[in-house]
């Protein structure tokens, strides 16, 4: 293989390695939009409790139980507030890495412990939308998903950053396995407790 070669396949490789970046930069976008939306919806909420969400479809699905709900300002600030928060840390990494810019594996492993951390949360929040209010709201799921898919390709920047953690996730694709068999049990939990 000639030098030629080697720097051939580097350019090769480097729109796939960068790829995993804007995936999480506009997951991320979908997740600020969702809770945004959330977050003023919640304001007008506070305001004037019996006027309702606009996204109050049925008995089963809408956001006034959730949003009024205890569960959804569990550590003071809105949850819809603190997940804008981390998704703008996640696309401006995503962003990074996406338009070729190196983050250091420091930074790729506490964004991965910062995703996961907020995926355990968002699975415990289903939980009680679920069993304790019993109403789905169709922005939080949206939020939920777009988590689920900054896991993946925050797994994967990391794994690039030769994480072994990550890498060994990599490996037979385990990451994508473990994000959508998460996204099923969510899905199931939200079902069982919702609709059974």
């Amino acid at each position: 293989m000639t030098l030629l070669d080697r720097s051939v396949t580097a350019q090769e490789m480097t729109p796939t390695r960068h790829s995993w970046g804007w995936l999480v930069a506009a997951a991320s976008g979908i997740g600020i939009i969702s809770g945004s939306i959330t977050i003023v919806d919640k304001i007008a909420l506070l305001k004037d409790p019996a006027a309702g969400s606009f996204c109050d479809i049925s008995s089963t699905v809408g956001c006034t139980p959730v949003l009024l709900a205890s569960q959804s300002s569990v550590l003071g600030p809105p949850n819809a507030l603190l997940g804008v928060i981390m998704f703008a840390i996640l696309a401006t990494a995503g962003l990074v890495d996406g338009t070729g810019g190196r983050l250091t594996r420091g930074m790729t492993t506490g964004l991965l412990g910062l995703t996961v951390f907020f995926a355990a949360f968002l699975t415990w929040y289903m939980v009680q939308v679920a069993f304790v209010i019993g109403s789905l709201c169709p922005f939080c799921t949206v939020c939920a998903a777009g988590c689920l898919a900054t896991l993946v390709g925050v797994n994967r920047m990391a794994a690039a950053n030769g994480l072994p953690v990550a890498r060994s996730l990599v490996r037979g694709n385990l990451d994508v396995l473990v994000a959508v068999g998460w996204a099923i049990i969510i899905a199931a939990i939200l079902f069982s407790g919702i609709w059974l």
